[in-house]
C-alpha cells in the first residue's frame, strides 16, 4: 500500500483510495451525542452521574474500558466516550435469565450482533448447554461447582489453563492463583499477560525493563512522538487531549498505520467550548504513513539506513557516540546489517517511498526529547518480538 499523496507534505487528511474512513473528526459532538444517547437508557440517571464524576478521580473509581493512568490534575469529566459507554452498561438493570434462555436457542444467538447480546442482560445464575434442545439451561450453583470440581479433579493438573481477565479484582485473582497453585500448577495467562508476552519478554531482555519508561508528564516535554500500529481514539481516547496539547505547543507527531485511524488525524476535544462550537479541529499527526501490514521492519530500517548516512557525514552530529561505547552492545553489527538493506527492497516491504522514509527520520533527527508509542498492531504477529 503507497500513500495517495502526490504532494511534498503527505497531508494528514489525504487517504488511500482503497481504504475506508469517517470524513469527520474524532471527539466532537459525535461522542458527546454517544454519550448522552447510552446515559439516556440507563435506570438511575442520578446514580450514574455521580459515578461518572469520579471516574478516574482521586478517591474514586478506575474506568473498565482501558487501562489508562489517572492524571495527577483530572479534568471536570475524566472519562471518554467509551469509558462514560462502559460505566453505564455495568449499571444495566436488565437481566437474561432463564426465561430469556428458554425464548432463544443458542443457534439463533450466534446471529446476533454482539450490542444486542450485550443489551439482553446479564447473567443471574450459572448455565450450562443441553445440546438436544440446544439451549442454555439453568443449574443450582452446589450442581455447577460440583461438576466443575470433578472435572478438574480427573485433570492431569499440566493440562489444565486458568484464564482471567486483566479486569478481574484483586481479591478475586489472589483467590484464583492459590486455587490453581493448590490444584498443582501455575498456569495462570490472562487478558493482559497475553497482549503483552512480545513487550514483557523483549523489551526487559533488550533495553532492562519489560513496561514502557515513560509517564504522563513526559509527554509535556517531548518534541517529537513516533506511533506504530496503535488506535488512539479507538482503544484510550482519553490520550487524545495530551496529544492535544502536545501538538499545540509544538510537537511534531509522526505516524505509521495501514489504516486510517481518525483520532490519529484530527480531534476536536469535547471539553473545549470554543472548539466544540467552531467545529475547528487539531490536526494530530503532522505526517500520517500507511504502511503495509507487517512492514515496519522495512520502516525502522530505512530510518536507521537514513540516520546512520547523517552520521557518516558529520560525525557526532546524530548518534551519541559515547553512550554507544559505554552502554550498548551489538552496534556495529547493526550497522552492518542495516546498511546491507536496499533501499527498493525497504519500499516494497514497507509500500512506502524512500521520501516517506527519510522524511520521518530527519523529524527524528531534528527533535531532542522522542518517545516512541506501539501499540498491539506491532506486537501481536509473527514478527511482532522483532518489530
Amino acid at each position: 500500500m503507497t500513500n495517495s499523496s502526490t504532494k511534498n507534505d503527505h497531508s494528514p487528511t489525504e487517504q488511500d483510495p482503497n481504504t475506508s474512513y469517517n470524513k469527520g473528526p474524532a471527539g466532537g459532538w459525535g461522542s458527546l451525542r454517544g454519550v448522552s444517547r447510552i446515559f439516556g437508557e440507563v435506570h438511575g440517571s442520578t446514580v450514574a452521574a455521580k459515578i461518572l464524576s469520579r471516574l478516574n478521580k482521586p478517591g474514586g473509581v478506575m474506568c473498565s474500558s482501558c487501562a489508562w493512568a489517572k492524571p495527577a490534575n483530572p479534568s471536570t469529566f475524566e472519562f471518554c466516550e467509551n469509558g462514560a459507554k462502559a460505566t453505564l452498561r455495568e449499571l444495566d438493570e436488565k437481566k437474561a435469565d432463564s426465561n430469556f434462555f428458554e425464548q432463544y436457542s443458542v443457534t439463533e444467538l450466534k446471529t446476533w450482533h454482539d450490542h444486542e447480546l450485550e443489551k439482553a442482560g446479564r447473567l443471574t445464575e450459572p448455565l450450562r448447554y443441553d445440546t438436544k434442545r440446544d439451549r442454555y439451561v439453568s443449574v443450582s450453583w452446589d450442581e455447577a461447582i460440583q461438576d466443575i470440581g470433578k472435572k478438574l479433579a480427573a485433570m492431569n493438573p499440566k493440562q489444565a489453563v486458568f484464564y482471567a481477565s486483566g479486569h478481574a479484582g484483586l481479591e478475586a485473582s489472589y483467590l484464583y492463583a492459590l486455587f490453581a497453585r493448590a490444584m498443582g500448577h501455575q498456569n495462570l495467562p490472562q487478558s493482559s499477560n497475553m497482549c503483552h508476552e512480545t513487550t514483557s519478554v523483549n523489551l526487559k531482555s533488550f533495553v532492562g525493563t519489560p513496561v514502557g519508561t515513560c509517564t504522563l508528564e513526559d509527554f509535556e516535554h517531548c518534541d517529537a512522538i513516533f506511533f506504530f500500529g496503535q488506535n488512539t481514539g479507538t482503544n484510550s481516547p482519553r490520550f487524545m487531549h495530551i496529544l492535544k496539547d502536545a501538538v499545540e505547543r509544538g510537537c511534531k507527531i509522526v505516524t505509521f498505520n495501514p489504516v486510517r485511524e481518525r483520532g490519529l488525524i484530527e480531534f476536536v476535544e469535547p471539553q473545549n467550548i470554543v472548539q466544540m462550537l467552531t467545529n475547528n479541529p487539531t490536526e494530530i499527526s503532522n505526517k500520517y504513513y500507511q504502511v503495509k501490514p507487517g512492514g515496519d521492519i522495512a520502516v525502522i530500517a530505512g530510518m536507521m539506513k537514513y540516520m546512520l548516512a547523517r552520521e557518516e557525514a558529520a560525525p557526532g552530529t546524530i548518534l551519541d557516540q559515547d553512550f554507544i561505547a559505554a552502554e550498548t552492545t551489538g552496534f556495529d553489527e547493526t550497522v552492518e546489517k542495516v546498511n546491507a538493506f536496499d533501499w527498493s527492497d525497504i519500499e516494497a516491504q514497507s509500500g512506502l517511498t524512500r521520501t516517506m522514509i527519510e522524511e520521518a527520520a530527519e523529524i527524528y533527527c531534528q527533535a531532542k526529547k522522542v518517545i516512541g508509542i506501539y501499540g498491539m498492531g506491532l506486537t501481536q504477529h509473527v514478527d511482532g518480538w522483532l518489530n
